[in-house]
């Protein structure tokens, strides 16, 4: 039981799997492969910006700008398919707005020393009206055929983007676990300055987090307007938080040093089946954001009280074996005394 407790990741699995069995009791309806596989391609934006908050939020840091870069990108990626642009340059160019508008919010935190969240609380104003001043405040509401395709393309029945997805998310798992300069993220959230002492770069380690919270949030885009065919205003709205409450969920520690894109998967899954639940169980949609928002609050809540926990295990742990130490070697004791 203490590894479930240790393991969020198992955890949420462990409650989500609850989750599908008490509202398919209600409406058996939500057992069927094809739900259970509606909740998984729905969840593929919330988990690829979550995976790029993540990164951010390993550097003790926040972003909440990623939703606005978010629907920047898709601007741009629906503005350059309808002016001509063949889809493999306009898929570039979204991603390459998308770093930028990350390398900006990078710059503005690493040289000019403005805190995260003011940092990015700006940006995301910015890159908002950036979307309004691009379209003129109207929905993009015709996106070629080109790009849709990839979202109803089907591999061995899945679809295309499923796999993609599930591909980046294993190839940040190995590249965070097996690659020693991603490490560095885990040194800077756990101790900057004693990452300075070991000669780590952390000016350079938070740049590049934030840069990659950007890139993140340009492959979402690209998702998005594939699956809904449109760019609507709203693009993006929200989905920083969520990011946040999904990282949060899955085990990623806001105060840095602990997460991984597992954790990130595994929390953007669970509350994107919330979500669908709720439909499920004739809940009105205008729960969502109070559901969305107390499963926050209980998130925290919790990582709180488990860090608490375990850190007092450990402080137990440690005054255990010192004790054990004393009473084995006398001359420590005579020594204290």
């Amino acid at each position: 039981m203490s590894r479930i407790w240790r393991s969020r990741e198992l955890l949420v699995f462990l409650l989500l799997i609850l989750l599908v069995l008490v509202v398919g009791l209600i409406n058996p309806n939500f057992w069927r492969a094809r739900s259970l596989m509606h909740i998984l391609n729905s969840s593929l934006i919330l988990i690829l910006v979550s995976i790029g908050e993540m990164f951010v939020i390993l550097t003790r840091g926040i972003d909440v700008s990623v939703g606005a870069i978010l629907g920047l990108s898709a601007v741009i990626l629906g503005v350059a398919l309808n002016a001509g642009v063949a889809l493999p340059l306009a898929v570039l160019l979204a991603l390459a707005v998308s770093v930028l508008a990350g390398m900006v919010n990078a710059v503005g935190i690493t040289f000019l020393r403005v805190p995260p969240i003011i940092m990015t609380l700006g940006t995301l104003g910015v890159y908002r009206g950036l979307m309004l001043i691009i379209t003129g405040g109207s929905w993009i509401e015709t996106i070629p055929t080109s790009i849709k395709f990839f979202a109803n393309w089907h591999i061995l029945g899945v679809r295309f983007f499923i796999w993609v997805t599930l591909v980046i998310v294993i190839f940040t798992a190995l590249l965070l676990r097996r690659f020693k300069k991603a490490r560095y993220l885990y040194a800077v959230g756990d101790n900057e300055e004693g990452a300075r002492l070991m000669d780590i770069p952390v000016r350079k380690t938070l740049f590049t987090a934030y840069t990659l919270a950007g890139l993140f949030a340009g492959i979402a885009a690209i998702i998005f307007v594939a699956q809904i065919g449109f760019v609507p205003m709203q693009a993006g709205n929200g989905q920083e938080l969520r990011a946040i409450a999904a990282d949060v969920l899955g085990g990623v520690n806001l105060t840095g040093g602990v997460g991984t894109p597992l954790s990130a998967l595994v929390g953007a899954i669970f509350l994107t089946a919330v979500d669908s639940a709720l439909v499920f169980v004739k809940v009105p949609g205008y729960w969502n954001n109070a559901v969305g928002g107390a499963i926050l609050l209980a998130a925290v809540y919790l990582d709180y009280r488990v860090r608490r926990a375990v850190a007092a295990q450990q402080r137990q742990a440690r005054a255990a074996v010192r004790k054990e130490n004393n009473h084995l070697n006398p001359s420590t004791r005579e020594e204290q005394a």
